[in-house]
């Protein structure tokens, strides 16, 4: 049995099929994910380290200045550094103090990380802007960093890196040791098995990190307007970028508010959604799930007061999903019937929830067979997914 009670999909032959493509302009590999029939790539691309040109990101001169490493030596042949106390994120790493650039945030809606609790910073070069002449895909300026902190138990287990420098983004994973003295450069993920109690957790390899991120214009998920325009969003938010002056035009709202569909519980799974599967459902031409059609991106230009968007059905999360017939057949209800994406007041018969619900058994790898997201997580987001069940049982 798969989680949330439902029958192992593997057994329904429910397939949820990945290619792999190569994006010949972008020079970047990109994964399609879904519930529609797969796409043939043009090319594939083996899961594997990157290759830039040398001399990408410098660290600053002040970087960990109480580590003692000499950061300059620390710099790897595609511009990233081999370990995180040069990054720029600590003042002090001895005591783990972040520098005051760095600026921390909380996304209005996480995604979820198989229960890890998480601190973010965001770090803009001073008197630097972002561009938001299309305030749906935001285009940062070179030196911006993101960092991702992830502990288990409290435990410190790896803190992400992106950094954009020479108009390209870099990205890579730090693993903490045991003591959290260091945390060393790791491309290649670690699968931790479950120990003292704690549940299993896998660091992703730095190609699966491209599936979800290379679905954006720019590979930047979190600080985003909806994201930082709900008013769950702590931190770095939209309208502390605003009211800072860091965007390169006075933005058109600094708050959103998500329309509801006469369910009252709309709002919550579209917010849902939107962080836990918009990185890959969204019309962008190197989105993973482009040619399903099936887009739980929030985007500003619908949720903006003069978009028209006056309640959730004219959202593209309402409107790609509800009543919407999938390309995978469903077993259970006859030769030639295929599964609904969404079926008003039934969760047990929607895709969308059997799939977000449902994990592959301990023991197995994450598959895109059995679950979505189809890599990486091994435990389903029980509220998370309870959001999207009150709406689809909801849903008028």
């Amino acid at each position: 049995m798969g989680g949330f009670g439902y029958p192992r999909l593997t057994m329904h032959k429910v397939v949820l099929r990945c290619a792999f493509f190569l994006v010949p302009l972008a020079g970047a590999a990109w994964a399609g994910c879904t519930d529609e029939a797969a796409q043939p790539p043009a090319a594939v691309e083996e899961a594997g380290a990157e290759t830039a040109p040398p001399d990408v990101y410098v660290p600053p001169a002040d970087a960990a200045v109480d580590s003692g490493r000499d950061c300059k030596a620390d710099v790897q042949a595609d511009g990233l550094l081999q370990h995180l106390d040069c990054t720029g994120l600590y003042s002090s790493f001895a005591s783990k103090t972040v520098a005051a650039e760095a600026k921390p945030y909380t996304p209005g809606v996480e995604f979820w990380s198989d229960g890890a609790e998480k601190s973010r910073w965001f770090y803009l070069p001073p008197g630097a802007k972002i561009d938001i002449e299309d305030f749906d895909e935001w285009k940062f300026p070179n030196g911006t960093k993101l960092w991702k902190e992830f502990k288990i138990g409290g435990k410190r287990i790896e803190t992400r890196l992106f950094v954009k420098a020479n108009d390209a983004w870099r990205h890579t994973t730090y693993r903490w040791n045991d003591s959290e003295t260091d945390a060393v450069r790791k491309d290649n993920g670690e699968k931790l098995p479950n120990g003292a109690g704690l549940p299993p957790y896998e660091i992703p390899t730095t190609f699966d990190c491209n599936t979800c991120h290379l679905g954006r214009i720019e590979p930047v998920l979190g600080i985003e307007a909806v994201s930082l325009g709900l008013p769950t969003a702590k931190g770095v938010t939209l309208a502390t970028l605003a009211a800072e002056g860091r965007f390169s035009s006075a933005p058109p709202t600094t708050t959103f508010t998500i329309p509801d569909d006469g369910s009252g519980k709309a709002a919550p799974a579209f917010a849902w959604l939107h962080a836990n599967c918009g990185a890959c459902h969204n019309s962008n031409p190197s989105s993973g799930a482009l040619f399903t059609q099936l887009f739980f991106l929030l985007r500003p230009s619908q949720l903006l007061p003069d978009a028209g968007t006056a309640t959730g059905q004219d959202l593209d999360s309402w409107k790609s999903s509800v009543g919407v017939m999938s390309t995978r057949e469903d077993p259970d209800a006859g030769v030639g019937i295929n599964y609904i994406r969404v079926v008003k007041g039934q969760p047990s018969m929607s895709l969308v929830s059997i799939l977000s619900g449902n994990r592959a058994d301990a023991g197995e790898d994450p598959s895109s067979a059995v679950q979505m997201p189809p890599i990486t997580t091994r435990r389903p987001d029980t509220q998370g997914h309870m959001l999207l069940d009150n709406w689809i049982n909801a849903i008028p």
